[in-house]
């Protein structure tokens, strides 16, 4: 039996890697985006169609924030905090704040302050957006103690 393998059987043996490659590539990539079995929810549970959700954190929550329409415009602003495990809930609910910064054309939307809704969820009716561009909403969770400021950048294309 020879130690040389003929170029028909490198082929073979080629395509052969290349298809458990690609089968053990499949199976990562579902496993990453499959939902899981528990009970966590992600961002996009929150969020209405045609709607931007941006999720971040802070050591007492999860934060998410829900750009209604993410275009020029008047739009709605939704901020939902989801508190870690072990984090308190007792106490007076936050103040949230919400604002909104577009650093290369010089244009900022002062503090609104958001109304909380239930279920630790706060609104905004309209954040004015003046035109596109990569714009940077902030948060501001204040209150219990706490201080928290978040950055979301959101690109709105028209």
């Amino acid at each position: 039996m020879s130690g040389h393998t003929s170029p028909a059987g490198r082929r073979s043996l080629v395509a052969a890697v290349v298809l458990a490659a690609a089968l053990l590539t499949a199976l990562a990539i579902h496993s990453l985006w499959a939902p899981s079995s528990g009970t966590a929810q992600s961002a996009s549970d929150y969020a209405p169609e045609g709607a931007a959700s941006l999720t971040g954190g802070t050591a007492h929550d999860v934060v998410i924030l829900t750009v209604s329409a993410p275009v020029t415009g008047t739009t709605a602003v939704d901020v939902r905090l989801v508190p870690r495990h072990g984090a308190a809930t007792s106490g007076s609910s936050p103040v949230v704040a919400v604002s909104a910064v577009l650093p290369t054309a010089g244009h900022a939307v002062p503090d609104f302050t958001a109304v909380r809704a239930s279920d630790n969820r706060y609104h905004v009716a309209g954040l004015p957006l003046m035109m596109p561009g990569r714009w940077e909403f902030l948060v501001v969770v204040d209150g219990n103690g706490r201080h928290d400021r978040l950055v979301f950048p959101l690109t709105i294309s028209r």
